[in-house]
């Protein structure tokens, strides 16, 4: 199964010009290298997500937990670390609910550290494990599990509506 969902172009927090495609999908196509992985994580029909400091994204303060796959790590090491890292909850991966393409459109820029030109961002359908005190570190205030009817207050949330609402329909 593989279903596009969304198209964006120029995307702001990409400071090179880009093409971004998103897709709800349960397996990741050959050709692309995964850099980054995040966790959809839902409890009592709340979404988890990490209050993060500002920093690089000042704008994105809630946020989906996730990051950069570090060298010799799987991609679904790589998620269960990254949401224990920011928010403190140990998850298990269920399934793979999607991935992001991201395509680099002008000359490949000088020290891109990233496969040119295009890199792919995964991302996990969770199951809780369990939920460790946290009050934070040096990236993050806490976690935050976010109602439905509160979605508005996280920029991700916007940007990623209908993204968000696919995955919720896989649950």
């Amino acid at each position: 199964m593989q279903k596009l969902i969304y198209t964006g172009k120029n995307l702001d927090w990409i400071k090179y010009e880009n093409i971004m495609e998103t897709y709800i999908s349960d397996t990741i196509p050959e050709n692309l290298t995964p850099t980054s992985v995040y966790a959809f994580v839902f409890k009592d029909g709340k979404f988890l997500m990490t209050d993060l400091k500002k920093g690089e994204r000042p704008t994105r303060i809630l946020d989906i937990s996730g990051g950069h796959i570090d060298q010799g790590e799987s991609p679904e090491e790589a998620c269960t670390r990254e949401a224990f890292e920011e928010t403190g909850v140990r998850v298990k991966i269920k399934r793979l609910a999607g991935y992001s393409n991201l395509t680099i459109t002008c000359p490949k820029p000088e020290n891109y550290n990233y496969p040119y030109p295009t890199s792919c961002m995964l991302f996990y359908l969770c199951e809780i494990i369990n939920e460790e005190d946290f009050n934070g570190n040096e990236d993050t205030h806490g976690r935050v599990w976010l109602a439905p009817e509160d979605f508005n207050k996280s920029e991700w949330c916007i940007k990623n509506k209908i993204f968000l609402e696919e995955v919720i329909k896989l649950i």
